[in-house]
């Protein structure tokens, strides 16, 4: 019988293939926040190789994770990892580009949490596709919004495709910080977490 490999082990061969994986303190904040609002239902656009989907719903009781993922290896690679850990009764995952996913097919709408980790130059077109279906009282929770610090030192780079990136990275930043309808607070936590709250209605 092939051992599985436990989901710190998972992680760090993720890390050795350079597999966006959520950064650890990254994960834990996002777990506490779960774990801080009960929440039974997340949404997650992004899902890589399923460890964060994984880390989710192995930390926070009764948690479902809805996940979407565009790559075709990432997504087999995914299915595998939850299926060798019999998760797939907490995990459902679905193989698209979550730009053209058709929403009739979410399966546990509305959600407590939306989880953004996915192209970070489409950050806003996502947060407008899919927060519709989180719930009134729920959060979004986006990461990446450093890029590694060259968000604050756009000037200086010199790669042309990184600096056109991280200056989407930085509309969709500045875009929902001056947003009406929602309040946000950021924290420097791996790589620039942000979480959204709609406003409470006067």
């Amino acid at each position: 019988m092939v051992r599985v490999m436990d989901l710190e082990e998972l992680e760090q061969d993720a890390l050795k293939r350079n597999i966006p994986v959520m950064q650890k303190e990254g994960i834990l904040f996002l777990i506490s926040q779960l774990q801080d609002m009960k929440a039974t239902s997340c949404l997650e656009i992004g899902s890589a190789i399923g460890y964060s989907a994984m880390m989710m719903v192995t930390h926070v009781e009764g948690l479902q994770v809805e996940t979407i993922e565009l790559n075709d290896e990432r997504y087999q690679e995914a299915v595998k990892n939850i299926t060798e850990r019999n998760l797939q009764d907490k995990i459902t995952i679905h193989h698209d580009d979550a730009l053209s996913f058709d929403v009739s097919q979410l399966q546990h709408a509305p959600y407590d949490c939306l989880f953004i980790d996915a192209a970070k130059a489409q950050y806003q077109k996502f947060f407008e596709k899919y927060v519709p279906f989180v719930l009134e009282k729920g959060i979004i929770i986006v990461d990446n919004l450093d890029f590694h610090g060259m968000i604050f030192d756009i000037d200086h780079i010199k790669n042309r495709n990184t600096k056109q990136l991280v200056k989407k990275i930085k509309r969709f930043k500045d875009w929902i910080f001056n947003h009406e309808d929602y309040d946000v607070e950021y924290y420097q936590i791996g790589d620039g977490i942000c979480v959204i709250k709609r406003k409470e209605k006067e």
